[in-house]
């Protein structure tokens, strides 16, 4: 399960539709995945973010946009380091490879390497309900000194860093779900003894690790089915 909180709805959009999430009281869900709208600011970000991890501790991913006076705009990066430019405190989220600090501002205006006004409002809320390996900041540059955010770039940027969101899902139980439904369509045209189903699947298993095709469905006779299992057990993959 994956806990993601956005600022604002344009940042949103695009994970909304790519996952399907089906709004539930204000929270967009699906079996993976939890969303939450924060607003912008670090109290909105501080009170939503709580409200969410209240009801579901689940390691929890901030993304979204952020201005830099150093990075590229669509440059995305990881954070290991939180500066709160009101508080002068420091955060220290989970680490990542292309990792970047990031200062957490009132006003917009004052440009960073990274900047934004949620981050520290989201670290705080998040810690007083997971580890810091649970806590998990990705922002993408949408604006420098030199080039003005634009409201209708910020899908395209968003969408452009999603497979952010795929390593993170911790899909599990979604990955036998292909092997129940060949196992099940399998079952249906030859009677498996309770040996040869869990051997089938401990097979489809490893085919799937491999990234194999699984083999084709046939109907077969007794002797038939038993020689094409031991079939695929002897093939060297």
């Amino acid at each position: 399960m994956l806990n993601i909180i956005t600022a604002l709805s344009i940042e949103a959009k695009p994970i909304i539709k790519k996952y399907n999430l089906k709004n539930q009281n204000g929270i967009y869900q699906n079996k993976y995945i939890n969303l939450i709208i924060t607003g912008q600011g670090k109290l909105k970000s501080a009170i939503n973010t709580a409200l969410l991890l209240q009801k579901y501790p689940y390691k929890t991913l901030n993304i979204g946009i952020a201005g830099s006076n150093q990075y590229d705009i669509n440059e995305g990066f990881f954070i290991h380091k939180i500066i709160d430019t009101d508080s002068g405190y420091e955060y220290y989220p989970d680490y990542f490879e292309k990792s970047s600090d990031i200062h957490c501002v009132s006003k917009i205006g004052k440009y960073f390497p990274l900047v934004d006004m949620e981050s520290s409002g989201f670290f705080e809320a998040s810690y007083k309900f997971l580890s810091v390996e649970e806590i998990i900041l990705y922002k993408i540059v949408s604006d420098t000194p030199k080039h003005s955010p634009k409201k209708e770039q910020i899908p395209t940027l968003i969408q452009n860093h999603l497979e952010i969101i795929d390593n993170l899902l911790d899909t599990k139980d979604d990955f036998f779900e292909d092997i129940n439904l060949y196992l099940k369509e399998f079952s249906t045209k030859n009677h498996l003894t309770k040996t040869q189903y869990e051997n089938l699947k401990k097979i489809l298993t490893f085919y799937k690790i491999k990234q194999l095709p699984f083999p084709e469905i046939k109907e077969f006779e007794k002797r038939e089915l038993r020689e094409f299992l031991n079939s695929l057990t002897s093939l060297d993959v």
